[in-house]
């Protein structure tokens, strides 16, 4: 017959408190690089990660619609992704994907478009804001672009601090802040500018 013993019947009883106090102190050590490591690891993680996400009342893709204002078309949007954060204090329509924006005069007809690879639509304020690849073409053909763009509705006024740049027939010209201009760029000006214009002989 094979006798099994166990651990505790193999050593003596000096071995068996030393061998319990090793386990002890492993135990231990280990419970202190654990909870070490977790510190280590919580504290590295970005707060932002625990800030509160907005999430928007309506998401929708490929979306285009008309604006108008008593009973008048006045522009027409279309955007690849639209989200509606109408629950906000400030509501505001945004469009991460980019946008396209058209305006009409009285007869349908265009006399300005916009278009940006990122842009929001502050409802109340009657705002909009473009940035990223902005471009605005009027009905002759005058071209401005530049990094960000703001547009008054009401006062039918777009201005910007960045960069711009405006062609308009022969006219190259380029500002590095302070532009302003009504919607259709009939009227504009720099604070700050150079460039080139062409003025025929007489």
């Amino acid at each position: 017959m094979r006798i099994r013993k166990s651990i505790y019947d193999v050593f003596s009883e000096e071995e068996q408190r030393l061998t319990q106090r090793i386990y002890h102190l492993l135990y231990l050590i280990w419970t202190v690089t654990l909870f070490s490591c977790s510190s280590k690891v919580s504290s590295d993680i970005p707060k932002e990660l625990f800030a509160n996400k907005l999430i928007p009342s309506v998401e929708a893709f490929d979306f285009q619609t008309y604006y108008t204002d008593s009973a008048v078309v006045r522009y027409f949007l279309k955007t690849p992704r639209l989200l509606i954060f109408d629950q906000e204090k400030s509501p505001y329509k945004e469009f991460p994907e980019g946008f396209h924006l058209q305006q009409f005069d009285n007869q349908k007809k265009i006399i300005s478009e916009l278009s940006a690879n990122y842009g929001k639509n502050f409802e109340l304020e009657q705002k909009w804001l473009a940035t990223g690849n902005v471009v605005m073409v009027n009905n002759k053909g005058d071209t401005l672009r530049t990094e960000e763009l703001i547009y008054l509705i009401k006062e039918d006024k777009v201005y910007s601090e960045k960069f711009v740049n405006i062609k308009k027939g022969d006219q190259d010209i380029t500002g590095s802040g302070g532009f302003e201009s009504d919607s259709q760029m009939k009227r504009w000006s720099f604070k700050k500018t150079q460039g080139h214009i062409f003025v025929p002989e007489q």
